[in-house]
């Protein structure tokens, strides 16, 4: 195994600190878990020569609900978001995807933060959060600014922040009584894997009519993505098996996967349909049963 690279560790205790420090410092990166950014640092895909500690930054570390939005601080931890009764209560979707991320001590070293900074098109939080529209709240020395999370991923493991800027929080929308979610992943064993293709599914409930939906899909392009082709099929009709099948094949149009050693663009191609058909007929069998 190859050893890590020199930097230097640095300790904020506030915001303000940290971005001076990310500022003024070369090479600064933030670091949180390290799940994802030390061995990157160890293969040398990135380089750093200070690395910024944001785990005594108390202020991002939450998970809360206020005016009907739901906000998780950037270094709130995966198995704290897996855990929360908030997120298992109000959006089961985003609780489902955080239990499936690694492995227990991964979860309980990574933060929410890194999963979306890290930009993996395979990450599990990021189909879950797109279909909640969710936005990251970023920010510098300069100011703030708000965008949507699928625009934190620029391209595979690089994201749209700027070097001075941080990630402080997610936050979305609480979603209805009358809505229905599903995350659903596969990869090459049943745990502590990486995903050949996940899918997120949020369904909104009229009595027996889907009158909203929303899709999103991971692993299966350079970034993870919102399916609207899909969503259009479903909106205002009674979900029957033909309408499922029609909204989930249009999947195989829209991803643009690639081959690799975890599986062919063939197969992701595929099972990027059979995934959203599950997660749609999940979340719509967990609507009937709430309705009962």
């Amino acid at each position: 195994m190859k050893p890590l690279p020199k930097f230097q560790i640095h300790r904020p205790h506030t915001i303000k600190e940290a971005l001076k420090m990310l500022s003024e410092l070369d090479g600064a990166k933030p670091i949180a878990g390290g799940t994802d950014l030390l061995p990157l640092l160890r293969d040398g895909v990135i380089k750093a020569q200070n690395l910024i500690d944001l785990n005594l930054i108390s202020e991002i570390k939450y998970i809360v609900e206020e005016a009907n939005e739901i906000r998780i601080g950037a270094a709130s931890k995966i198995s704290e978001v897996e855990k929360s009764k908030l997120i298992a209560e109000k959006t089961p979707v985003l609780s489902e995807a955080a239990a499936l991320i690694g492995s227990p001590q991964i979860r309980n070293l990574g933060t929410i933060g890194g999963n979306i900074c890290n930009a993996s098109p395979a990450a599990d939080s990021a189909p879950a959060l797109l279909v909640l529209d969710a936005y990251a709240e970023v920010t510098s020395l300069k100011g703030s600014r708000q965008i949507p999370v699928k625009e934190v991923f620029k391209g595979p493991k690089m994201n749209s922040l700027e070097p001075d800027e941080l990630l402080i929080n997610v936050k979305f929308p609480t979603p209805s009584d009358t809505s229905a979610m599903s995350f659903q992943k596969l990869g090459r064993r049943k745990g502590y894997t990486m995903a050949q293709v996940n899918a997120a599914v949020l369904l909104e409930f009229d009595g027996p009519v889907c009158c909203d939906a929303k899709i999103a899909v991971g692993a299966s392009a350079s970034t993870p993505i919102r399916v609207y082709a899909a969503e259009e099929k479903l909106w205002n009709k009674r979900l029957t098996e033909e309408v499922v099948e029609d909204a989930s094949a249009l999947c195989m149009r829209v991803v643009n996967p690639i081959d690799d050693t975890r599986a062919s663009a063939e197969y992701r191609r595929e099972m990027s349909r059979i995934l959203v058909k599950r997660a749609i007929i999940d979340a719509w069998n967990k609507a009937r049963r709430s309705m009962l």
